[in-house]
């Protein structure tokens, strides 16, 4: 018979303890793994935003915003295409344009005239004491926070530029105009700082949505600058890209911040579809609308695996581009720079100085107008036939037609076969010469050089997607074996991505423009990445900004040391923000402002 002191000797009570103590704690090592687990995915979703009336509040005025900048972004375009065709209808441009016989010096002179006078307007509006003396998209994405005061007068100058033929794009006026309503409404409504720069995110992304050919792609493309231009800023965390102060008031563990990315995705989202809808609504087409390229690319050649090799070298010619567009926007900068401090020294006033030199750039746009008559404007209007009369080979037609009246009486039902059944091809001989060619793509990165530099106002992506195309179209003519559906994505996303870190956004652009499937998408997306890599990867671009400045040379040239992030050849510093090339640039954009307080971020 047992006693039940035998259970209870040391040896066999200790070895039970043992057992049922290990038990317990892998129990409790489970429980504090899926805890780990759930936290992480909390962490990941975010605060339970849409059970908060403020989150509803505020998506109704993100809708309103979006609305309101769909109908600014109409009278915008409305405005410059009506100045624009108001001049260059008595030399037929539209005509020669779509027939394809604006070849080289068949401008008329007397466009000279129109720009010389529209940029003496530009210079008298910039004597406005609110006019702002820089401007840049990529700034005010930046700081979203845009005043107010300087919109309209940025908002007139823009229309104005590219009402006379500037090669200028439309997405830095209508950014501008839709931070600063946002910004207004922020201070209407007393917000916090944080708010204030969510709310001119949902302008800014209103503005975006009535501009490209998907409401997507303005969320998309104001992430990707959010992301890369403020990695700490407290105001607006895009994706959490370093630790910040939780939102929960109180809070002092920065890696358990929460986040309110989805929230701010919901918001610019319900922007930028309302934009969309109004302006596409109203308007019946977007900026370089699909349909008027009137070809699916993806019907000229299959995808092949050589495609993908052949795009690292259009993506290094693109990034060439990009090096000749960087410095010539750097040089007429310097040249306008220049200019003004030598006749100011010499007793001019600085109103006439800021008067002449849009003028002067004005009879400049005019003589490359003349010149190079494909190089006007942002060039939506020129791309859909730059494709169609620059390209050579067979172009094939797809018969809706014949599809339609392929009818099965039996079954009631169409049996369309597939798309090729119903393509004819017909040989196609280019309208736009070479010589042409190569003239459009410098003149046209010459002519956004002299405007921006000379003080029209206005965007610099678009004008390089155009010059994208015409590098692209070129290609195809000296290289007739690169087929025509790899030449022209490539470039057309490539070129601007030589020095715009948006490439997500260019890709998808490209993609829903040219209306080419997956495969032939591939090709696009590494051209878009070498160019970017060759150009700032390889710190070209970099070098170019760091130059001027003895504070900031070798903040992102230097190469790195991956253990520490310290610079290789040097000796550690105390804090990485002294040695890396991975300090937060953002302290630096922001070291003489205040930041928000944590209080302040809930609210």
């Amino acid at each position: 018979m047992v006693n039940a002191q035998d259970f209870s000797s040391p040896l066999i009570g200790g070895e039970l303890s043992d057992f049922s103590t290990d038990q317990n704690s892998d129990e409790e090592n489970e429980f504090d793994e899926e805890r780990d687990d759930a936290l992480q995915l909390l962490l990941a979703f975010g605060p339970a935003f849409a059970r908060e009336t403020r989150f509803w509040k505020s998506f109704v005025y993100s809708g309103l915003l979006g609305a309101a900048m769909g109908g600014m972004a109409l009278l915008f375009f409305n405005g410059f295409n009506k100045i624009f065709e108001s001049w260059t209808e008595y030399s037929d441009y539209q005509e020669k344009l779509e027939a394809g016989t604006l070849d080289v010096y068949s401008g008329d002179w007397w466009w000279v005239g129109v720009t010389t006078l529209g940029g003496f307007v530009i210079g008298l509006i910039r004597l406005y004491p609110h006019f702002p003396e820089t401007f840049s998209l990529f700034r005010e994405v930046r700081d979203l926070h845009v005043d107010p005061a300087h919109a309209p007068l940025v908002f007139i100058v823009s229309m104005l530029s590219l009402g006379i033929g500037a090669s200028v794009g439309p997405e830095a006026a209508m950014g501008n105009m839709g931070g600063a309503l946002g910004t207004l409404l922020g201070n209407v409504r007393d917000q916090s700082d944080r708010r204030k720069a969510i709310s001119a995110f949902a302008g800014m992304a209103g503005a975006m949505g009535a501009l490209f050919p998907s409401p997507v792609l303005a969320v998309l493309l104001l992430h990707e600058l959010s992301v890369t231009s403020r990695p700490g800023d407290p105001r607006f965390n895009a994706a959490v890209t370093t630790p910040m102060a939780s939102f929960v008031e109180g809070a002092e563990d920065p890696k358990f911040a929460q986040h309110d990315y989805m929230e701010q995705n919901c918001l610019a989202g319900i922007a930028a579809c309302a934009g969309f809808v109004v302006f596409y609504g109203l308007a019946e087409y977007t900026w370089l609308d699909p349909a008027s390229v009137g070809v699916a690319l993806y019907e000229f050649s299959e995808y092949q695996e050589w495609h993908l090799l052949a795009a690292v070298g259009l993506g290094i010619y693109a990034g060439i581009i990009g090096i000749v567009i960087l410095v010539l926007l750097g040089l007429f900068r310097k040249v306008n720079k220049r200019v003004k401090e030598r006749l100011m020294n010499r007793g001019a006033s600085k109103s006439f100085v800021t008067v002449l030199m849009p003028t002067i750039g004005g009879v400049i746009l005019g003589l490359i107008s003349v010149t190079w008559p494909l190089t006007m404007g942002d060039g939506a209007a020129q791309i859909p036939f730059v494709i169609k009369h620059g390209y050579s080979g067979q172009w094939p037609n797809f018969n809706l037609t014949e599809a339609i009246n392929d009818f099965d009486s039996e079954d009631d039902d169409f049996t369309l076969c597939t798309s090729s059944d119903y393509i004819k091809c017909h040989n196609v001989t280019p309208k736009i010469s070479v010589a042409n060619l190569v003239g459009t793509l410098f003149g046209k990165i010459l002519s956004m050089a002299v405007c921006l530099g000379f003080g029209m106002v206005g965007g610099n992506i678009f004008p390089c997607i155009y010059a994208g195309t015409c590098a692209g179209v070129l290609v195809t003519r000296l290289i007739p074996s690169c087929p025509f559906s790899l030449a022209v994505p490539c470039m057309m996303s490539a070129v601007p991505a030589s020095f715009a870190p948006i490439p997500f956004s260019l890709v998808g652009l490209v993609a829903l423009v040219l209306v080419i499937d997956g495969k032939m998408a591939a090709p696009v997306f590494i051209a878009t990445f070498v160019s970017f890599m060759f150009n700032c990867g390889f710190g070209v671009v970099q070098g170019v900004l760091e130059r001027p400045y003895k504070d900031l040379k070798g903040i992102m040239t230097k190469p790195r040391n991956n253990n520490n992030h310290s610079f290789i050849g040097g000796k550690a510093k105390p804090t990485i923000l002294e040695n890396s090339a991975l300090m937060d640039v953002s302290e630096i954009i922001f070291k003489h402002e205040p930041a928000e307080k944590i209080s302040d971020i809930g609210s």
